[in-house]
């Protein structure tokens, strides 16, 4: 029941943000090549964003039933939370937007961070325990 809540939170959320998206792309722009390089920046931080947004709701979700997990794994294979090898388990399945979501968050004093490969672009993507989404710079 959970996971359902979750995909369909995410789905909402990519639905919520490819409207905003396209009523953005819609209005007028005097550098029709300026506005190309935006969109596809945008549409990847966009789809980057809701696997970002959905790993960590499952995390706030495990921290919410017990604060104290230092980690929390994220994982495709379980149906509800579940706990192996001294972890909680949660359940999360990454859309195709995303290579690579961190499968371990290590939670410290509440502390965490999320990181996510786009598939489209390579780049890396992180967000917070506040929601807070920016780029990975090595």
């Amino acid at each position: 029941m959970n996971t359902k809540k979750m995909r369909a939170g995410g789905l909402a959320f990519v639905i919520a943000a490819t409207g905003a998206f396209g009523l953005t792309a819609c209005s007028s722009d005097s550098d029709a090549g300026a506005s190309t390089d935006t969109e596809v920046s945008e549409e990847t931080t966009v789809d980057v964003a809701a696997d970002l947004e959905t790993a960590k709701a499952a995390v706030d979700e495990a921290l919410a039933e017990d604060p104290s997990w230092t980690q929390v794994m994220l994982a495709s294979d379980v149906e509800s939370p579940t706990q192996k090898y001294g972890l909680l388990v949660m359940p999360y399945v990454p859309t195709d937007a995303v290579e690579h979501v961190t499968g371990t968050v290590n939670i410290d004093g509440g502390n965490y961070v999320i990181e996510a490969e786009s598939a489209a672009t390579g780049e890396t993507w992180q967000i917070d325990q506040d929601g807070t989404i920016s780029e990975v710079t090595e």
